[in-house]
């Protein structure tokens, strides 16, 4: 696998994608919502949340960002091959001496790398305005600490990944971006269920926990890339959308 090729890939497609306005508000608009409006949540719940259990409360909201990992780069990896199969871009570039895994590795990595700064971006902030509430709260910083360099560093890159690939998985055998977001939007579920879980108390987000669920990410990442690979069939993409 040539890596300029596929920076080159990358580099082309972000410039195309991020041309849209409606994924360029979605990478501001939806980071930077959860980013100032959970801190305002629980400010405003504070009165009703026990103070030992404000970090439970905290972590969770935290975790809401690697819910919008895997919902962020669907718009982006499904559009980079439907949306060009439908304007007609992606054969030319098919019939190039590229490789299947470089095509896919920058598309892929064109919808993994805005999503993921615009998520580290906000969780900076989110932390920042969480802080100025333990501080009064608890009499303490709460972050950033281990547990949030694991979900900010760790789960949601791997979430974001699982995105891409799903979204990649199934965009590769759809030719209409509509169905392509709606079944793509289902790989959000099981992340908005730990999400819920968390806050109910039922899912303690704890380092081993979170060590689970990072595994069982990566393990998943590595399926999903290889069926992407053995689903993806350039040919056919050139002779059906000619």
């Amino acid at each position: 696998m040539n890596a300029r090729t596929v920076a080159t890939i990358a580099a082309k497609d972000m410039g195309i994608v991020l041309g849209r306005r409606s994924v360029r508000l979605s990478l501001i608009l939806l980071p930077l919502g959860i980013a100032i409006g959970l801190p305002q949540v629980a400010r405003f719940a504070g009165g009703g949340i026990p103070i030992g259990l404000l970090p439970r409360f905290l972590t969770a909201f935290l975790f809401f960002f690697a819910v919008i990992a895997v919902m962020l780069p669907v718009a982006i990896a499904s559009y980079s091959l439907v949306g060009e199969k439908i304007e007609r871009s992606l054969e030319p570039l098919l019939a190039t001496p590229v490789t299947d895994g470089e095509v896919l590795a920058g598309k892929g990595l064109a919808a993994f790398l805005p999503p993921i700064a615009a998520i580290w971006a906000a969780s900076v902030l989110f932390m920042a305005l969480c802080d100025e509430l333990t501080r009064g709260e608890l009499g303490r910083l709460y972050f950033p600490n281990t547990t949030a360099l694991l979900i900010v560093g760790v789960v949601a890159p791997l979430a974001a990944i699982f995105g891409v690939e799903y979204s990649v998985l199934i965009s590769s055998r759809l030719s209409d971006v509509r169905p392509v977001h709606q079944l793509a939007t289902l790989s959000v579920l099981p992340f908005a269920g730990v999400y819920v879980a968390a806050q109910v108390g039922a899912v303690t987000l704890d380092q081993p926990t979170l060590a689970v669920i990072a595994g069982a990410l990566a393990a998943l990442d590595a399926v999903l890339f290889a069926a992407t690979r053995a689903t993806f069939r350039r040919e056919e993409i050139l002779i059906r959308w000619a």
